[in-house]
């Protein structure tokens, strides 16, 4: 149990629901927001999901299950409700039970040594059926069930049972089909009704409204009239049911009030009391989907009120009937505002001005930023009702016109503030679609500087009522598959955030921070309340990181759209950081690649022992050089040199000395001849040389030069042999046909020639 904490120290409650869009999870949450802002406690929501769902990638939803602690969170309520859908108990028992140490308490279903907010099931949904069956005299009654492993599901089932047992309907196990409270599963669940198992029904209970609404919508795409052919009814009384054509009869469960309840207990649990659990009764609510017109327009009916002889309502009972115990801004004018209201029996002489006083009154009140559609609907329940107690309090036939005048003056301004605010919801809607477009913009116009393109939506967040961001991302995205436990990166960046003043920048700074660190409270702004929601950023199986708000309000699928953008523009940017990194790498490769095939296309053209061109570069590089040669209608010369005695030096020295004699000659001819010019070794002894702008009157001047050098060589080398050389050299021209094959035999001929002419000289000599 935790201890009592001081009284400046403000706490902070999580709240597990399986869903953000959901009705029911959005009066849930709001009952907890609307709680938590009145008790000033800070608020964290885990949109999750339920565990071991079967839809596509929703598991990975439930990352954001593994962040709550003892040093983020004091308190944690448990939508059970929705989150035990698809396990068992034995499973969801050791769910919950990792948070053991943290205050729990459980919305729904109760929870062995745990406080829970429960609600009697029974009660309300025994009246259905019994309106449907004895009002209506309907008894081929569908159920659509929840999962059998929950236990809402299984109570609402069995009550379905006892009443067609209590009106001595026969069980047919052929009208009931399982659901799993989705709206696929209802709309799956009717297909299967009509057309496997064929069977005749004149009304369809479903386990909540929105398979209830499902089944509504999927019999009227097959052309069936709501509640002609078949009647239908829901149970939980979520927002849109008031709203759906028809208007959906259901059973009424207090969600916003078991969320409101259930934070109280948390806040007593944090400061050291008991588990505790309460029951919240239930209530039928007849609409038009049973074949009933709305409770709301059969209340003004007052022949009928009068024929029955119901009694009026007191003030007292006024009072408690219509409480705005969570709406400070209607409930410090409703003493004052039922007191005028109740001076209309009284006031006859002054009773137009007091009318246009309680008119004004009424559209001062109705004006507030903060009215919502459920708040026009009690005014107006409340106008009927005082409708009903002055009407019947009267005879005097021109007060009634002038009561009747005013009553139906207050419906039209209950009506037009009704359209004033949807017309304003729908404005900030639109408005805030608009600004996901320029998001989306935003955030692919620059997919390759990260940080730079999400600092660039800040402002629109903003607008969008998002006071405070923070999305901090993995390294390197991670592939979690569905039966894997969670298993995070140890480290994540924060990459964006603001609305704190300092704490982001230094984190910005900072390499990383632990993924378990990122819900703690020194990342919040201490001297104020926040209401935060957490959620993981995710595409398809690959986790991105985690982006965490704080909100003013919730606009459900507004967020989730938002995450879903934001996941979808992360992922492109990995995409393209993947991309650069593998193109970085690619050209890196190919640079590598072309040095390395220079050095392969070298070698393969290189004397190994001279670094001179070996056959196939004298080839390669002299083709080319004639070619231009010819076409800038220059003449060359291509030279033909041999090492004299080649053989002699290897059989009288070896051939290191042989190697050494090549590698002199190599020596020479580079300095003999140009740098554009082009040497050869093309084997053994025999060098070649391609020169441009040469002709034979320069030969003897190559000539002298290589012999100087050759002359020097002998006397500086200490070797025991003397290095000569035999070269020739033959012509072409620009205007010539002769190809390098061509000039090299011709080279090779004269060179011949000159070698024998020397030889025999040498011969000569030695004769005389």
């Amino acid at each position: 149990m935790n201890k009592k904490r001081s009284r400046n120290q403000r706490s902070t409650v999580g709240l597990f629901i399986s869903d953000l869009e959901n009705a029911y999870t959005y009066n849930l949450y709001m009952g907890a927001m609307d709680a938590a802002k009145r008790s000033d406690t800070n608020l964290i929501i885990f949109p999750g999901k339920s565990p071991k769902a079967p839809y596509e990638f929703d598991y990975q939803f439930n990352a954001i299950y593994e962040l709550p602690s003892a040093d983020n969170i004091d308190a944690l309520i448990l939508a059970t409700g929705t989150i035990t859908n698809f396990l068992s108990h034995e499973e969801f028992e050791a769910f919950y039970k990792r948070y053991e140490g943290i205050p729990l308490v459980s919305i729904s279903i109760p929870l062995s040594g745990i406080s829970s907010v429960l609600i009697d099931n029974k009660v309300g949904l025994k009246k259905a059926f019994s309106h449907l069956i004895k009002d209506h005299g309907l008894r081929r009654i569908a159920f659509i069930r929840g999962p059998e492993s929950n236990i809402e599901a299984q109570e609402r089932y069995l009550v379905y049972k006892e009443a067609l047992k209590e009106n001595d309907i026969e069980f047919d196990p052929a009208l009931v089909c399982e659901g799993d409270f989705s709206f696929y599963s209802a709309s799956k669940a009717i297909n299967e009704l009509l057309e496997e198992r064929k069977v005749r029904f004149d009304a369809v209970s479903a386990a909540n409204d929105e398979m209830a609404l499902s089944v509504m919508q999927t019999l009227q795409n097959r052309g069936f009239r709501i509640p002609a052919d078949v009647a239908i009814i829901g149970f939980d009384n979520v927002e849109s049911a008031k709203f759906s054509t028809p208007s959906l009869t259901t059973v009424s469960q207090p969600i916003y009030e078991q969320a409101q309840k259930a934070f109280q207990i948390a806040l007593d649990m944090i400061n050291g009391h008991s588990t505790v659990n309460h029951t919240l009764e239930t209530q039928l609510v007849i609409r038009e989907s049973c074949g009933c017109m709305s409770q709301l327009v059969k209340a003004i009916d007052l022949h009928s009120f009068r024929k029955k002889k119901r009694s009026v309502c007191s003030d007292a009972e006024m009072h408690r009937k219509y409480s705005f115990e969570d709406r400070p801004f209607i409930n410090d004018k409703m003493p004052e505002l039922l007191s005028e209201l109740y001076e209309l029996s009284a006031v006859f002489p002054g009773m137009e001005k007091k009318c246009n006083s309680l008119k004004s009154r009424f559209v001062e009140m109705l004006s507030s930023e903060h009215v919502e559609e459920d708040d026009i609907l009690t005014f107006q329940s409340l106008v009927t009702d005082l409708r009903h107690n002055l009407l019947y309090m009267t005879d005097d036939p021109e007060k009634v016109v002038r009561l009747e005048d005013f009553f139906h003056q207050a419906r039209v301004i209950f009506m037009e503030s009704a359209l004033k605010l949807n017309a304003k919801k729908s404005a900030i809607h639109q408005k805030d679609f608009r600004g996901l477009r320029v998001i989306l913009n935003l955030l692919l116009s620059n997919v390759y500087n990260r940080n730079k393109t999400l600092k660039t939506i800040i402002p629109q967040l903003k607008s969008m009522g998002i006071s405070s961001c923070y999305i901090y991302l993995y390294e390197n995205s991670y592939v979690h598959g569905r039966a894997k436990p969670w298993k995070f990166p140890r480290t994540i960046k924060l990459a964006m955030s603001y609305g704190h003043p300092v704490l982001p920048e230094k984190l910005l700074k900072t390499a990383a921070i632990a993924t378990k660190n990122i819900l703690k409270k020194e990342l919040f702004t201490a001297d104020k309340r926040y209401t935060a929601v957490v959620l993981p950023l995710f595409y398809m199986e690959e986790q991105l990181g985690f982006l965490v708000t704080e909100i003013d309000f919730i606009d459900s699928l507004l967020f989730e759209s938002l995450v879903v953008e934001i996941s979808c523009a992360l992922k492109l940017m990995y995409l393209m950081k993947s991309r650069q990194e593998i193109e970085e790498k690619l050209r890196n490769a190919l640079i590598e690649l072309e040095e390395y095939n220079q050095q392969l296309n070298d070698i393969s053209q290189t004397d190994e022992l001279t670094g001179l061109l070996n056959r196939r570069g004298f080839l390669n590089y002299s083709r080319h050089d004639l070619n231009v040669s010819r076409r800038m209608e220059r003449d060359g010369l291509l030279f033909f040199a041999d090492l004299d005695g080649l053989k002699k030096i290897n059989d009288t020295y070896g051939h290191e000395e042989g190697d050494n004699a090549i590698k002199a000659v190599a020596v020479i001819l580079r300095k003999t001849f140009r740098e554009v010019d082009i040497l050869s070794r093309i084997g053994g002894d025999e060098f070649t040389i391609f020169t441009i702008n040469t002709s034979m009157g320069m030969t003897s001047d190559f000539q002298k030069r290589i012999y100087d050098l050759l002359g020097e060589y002998n006397r500086t080398s200490g070797k025991p042999y003397k290095v000569s050389i035999s070269i020739g050299a033959v012509p072409f021209s620009a205007k010539g046909t002769e190809n390098i094959e061509t000039l090299l035999n011709n080279a090779d001929m004269m060179l011949y020639e000159q070698k024998r002419l020397k030889k025999m000289k040498q011969k000569n000599a030695h004769k005389q």
